[in-house]
């Protein structure tokens, strides 16, 4: 019973230096402990040897896409420039179908890569969150003000909460309006013409609560949990504009202010899309 105390005693002081990281194997005999110990030590290093090789990694992803952004930056804005000019010559209707979709194309690149950048910048914590005392209703404001052409275009409904009584919530004004929006405008994407999404606003104890709900498709069960997963897109959506990035990067800058995003659904009936944030 003393040796099992000693040995726990032993063990917890283990655990505590691994902790610290300044964890060392001493003992060198065939005992039990002795075996633990080096067990603990090699598992110490390879856990430490495969942290770094991850960091490194991600490192590489990160340089690659500043390269990529760096390097397309010029010939993407110059794609762009010509198309513009060629649109305003003249030209038949089968060569003007053909610039719509060079545009298209364009502005699909540009969003992509534009994306893949502040996604980047976030992960790797160049870009650092401030989060300060708001009142949610301007976030809303701000956010949905930039879907009402997207909404109007296809006769969407667009409806959001009004500022009768403040609700406080501490985050990043820039950051989640982008964050916020990006869900708005998937809501509209995948709402057919003449449907409609409402924003609406509920304050719990702990969390303010941002409902986006449209009467879009809607997402299958099995779906709900990879809607927020990097270049992720349903196979019934594929004719839908979007490069599978908007929601994923919402997540990120929503999770980095200290929040969460929740989604529900049910097919032909639409989908809700919750984002919680700390009050004040």
């Amino acid at each position: 019973m003393i040796y099992n105390k000693k040995l726990l005693q032993k063990l917890d002081e283990m655990l505590d230096k691994a902790i610290a990281g300044t964890f060392e194997a001493q003992s060198y005999d065939e005992s039990q402990l002795s075996k633990i110990e080096s067990k603990m030590a090699r598992f110490l290093e390879q856990s430490r040897l495969k942290q770094e090789q991850a960091e490194a990694e991600r490192g590489h992803v990160r340089s690659l896409i500043s390269d990529i952004s760096h390097q397309t930056k010029t010939p993407l804005a110059n794609v762009a420039l010509y198309t513009g000019l060629l649109a305003e010559q003249d030209l038949t209707n089968g060569q003007t179908k053909l610039i719509d979709q060079i545009s298209v194309s364009t502005n699909k690149l540009t969003f992509l890569i534009q994306s893949l950048v502040k996604t980047s910048r976030l992960e790797s914590g160049i870009i650092k969150v401030e989060r300060k005392p708001g009142n949610i209703f301007d976030l809303i404001a701000a956010a949905a003000t930039e879907c009402e052409g997207l909404a109007g275009a296809k006769n969407i409904k667009l409806s959001f909460a009004e500022n009768n009584n403040p609700i406080v919530a501490l985050y990043d004004f820039r950051w989640c309006t982008e964050a916020l929006f990006n869900i708005i405008e998937n809501a509209v994407k995948y709402t057919p013409e003449n449907g409609s999404v409402a924003i609406t606003v509920m304050a719990y104890e702990i969390f303010a609560r941002i409902d986006v709900a449209d009467t879009g498709r809607g997402i299958q069960e099995e779906d709900l949990p990879k809607v927020f997963r990097r270049f992720w897109r349903a196979v019934d959506s594929t004719g839908s504009p979007g490069v599978g990035i908007g929601l994923y990067l919402a997540r990120q800058i929503i999770t980095a202010c200290g929040g969460y995003i929740k989604a529900s659904s049910e097919l032909g009936k639409g989908s809700t899309f919750s984002v919680f944030l700390s009050k004040v």
